[in-house]
Order: C-alpha cells, then structure tokens, then sequence
C-alpha cells in the first residue's frame, strides 16, 4: 500500500498550549510614506480645483454685469458712456479705442467717429460690412447692428464717450437726435457696404477711394 504524502502543518505542545508551525511567507509590507503623502496632496488638491471651478461658473461674466447696470443707468435717465462702451464695444475696439491691426479699425483718430454725428450714430444703428480705410490701413470686416440692441440714449451716451474720449474732440450727441436718424432710414435692414456707401450717402470721405489715381491722373 503506497504511503500517501501529507503536507499539513506540523504541531505540538509548548506549556501545555497547542501550536502549529506554518511554512515561511513573505511579510507584510506598508506603503510607503512617500506615496501615502502624494496621494493625499492630489486629493487635496482636486477637491480645491473643483470648488475653485464651482465658484467661477456661478459668478456671471463681468460685461453681463456692466451690460446690465448700464441698461438700468439708460433706463433712470442716467446712461454711463464709459460703462456702456466697455459692455458692448471694448472687447472688439479694445478700452484704449485702439482696435485690434489687421482686424477692428481704431475709433481713436477715426474720421467716421469724428464726422457729421449722424455718420457715427448710423454706423451704430445699422452696422458695416465692407471695406474701408482707417488711419491709413485697410479694414474689410463685419460691424454688427445695434439699432435692436440699445435704445436712443444709450446710442448718444456711446458716442459721446467716443468722440470725446482718448485723443478725440467733437460734440456729443444727443438722444433726439439718434432718433430722428433711427426713423430717417427704418426701412434700412442692412448694413452699410463699407466706406463707398458711407461716402455716397453722407458724403464723408472714403479715404481707401480718394487715395486711388483718378481717370486724370492716368
């Protein structure tokens, strides 16, 4: 009969106490404290960069702030230009009104900001697509409308900021007078075509065409 082989546990008796010797294993090894403590700190740290988010993301923009006291300030009688400006203008002319190169013409210096009023205030109204030449560079881009947008007097306000703003001196503009402008051309529902329609119809100079040779001059 073939012995069958076992591989139980040894045992014993020591004082009276019964033990079991177990073959050797590896021991327990923690992690080190190294890890434990960058572990941690990532954790730390996205919980913080999740509140951080959270606090950001329930705080509304601050143009919609201004954008909004500005029509409560037109509302009471009292529209702010500056603030007015910085809502619906600054991000595309910049604070400064030095525009973006290449881009968004400068309304500092700007001869149709600083033209008969109602070339700006119809700019404003109505909007531009099309060339034109500003300061001496080259603009072709897309001026949106604002006559939906922003009433009679926070037109005038706007204005009056521009024109008298930074390095520009012409008169302000009035509420009445926007209006007047308004109703002039409300069956207008395009923009201008650049600086030659701004010129055939008010007459201010489109200096991108005034600068080409004439017929005489070939």
């Amino acid at each position: 009969m073939t012995q069958r082989s076992s591989k139980r546990p040894r045992s014993g008796f020591v004082a009276g106490i019964r033990y079991r010797h177990f073959d050797p294993y590896e021991a327990y090894n923690p992690i080190p404290w190294q890890v434990t403590a960058i572990l941690l700190a990532l954790a730390v740290w996205g919980i913080v960069t999740l509140l951080t988010d959270s606090q950001l993301a329930e705080a509304p923009p601050k143009i919609g702030e201004d954008a909004e006291q500005a029509a409560v300030e037109a509302a009471s009688g009292s529209a702010d230009g500056q603030r007015l400006f910085t809502a619906y203008c600054s991000t595309c002319h910049q604070a400064d009104g030095a525009g973006v190169k290449g881009a968004v013409p400068p309304l500092n210096g700007s001869h149709y900001a600083l033209a008969e009023a109602e070339v700006p205030v119809n700019i404003l109204l109505h909007g531009l697509d099309g060339e034109i030449e500003v300061s001496g560079s080259v603009y072709n881009g897309r001026m949106p409308t604002f006559r939906h947008q922003l009433d009679d007097e926070q037109i005038a306000a706007i204005l009056t900021h521009v024109r008298s703003g930074w390095d520009n001196q012409a008169d302000g503009i009035e509420p009445e007078f926007v209006a007047e402008q308004r109703e002039r051309f409300s069956g207008r529902v395009s923009p201008w075509e650049g600086g030659k329609a701004l010129e055939d119809t008010f007459g201010v100079a489109d200096t991108l065409s005034s600068s080409a040779p004439s017929e005489e001059d070939s």
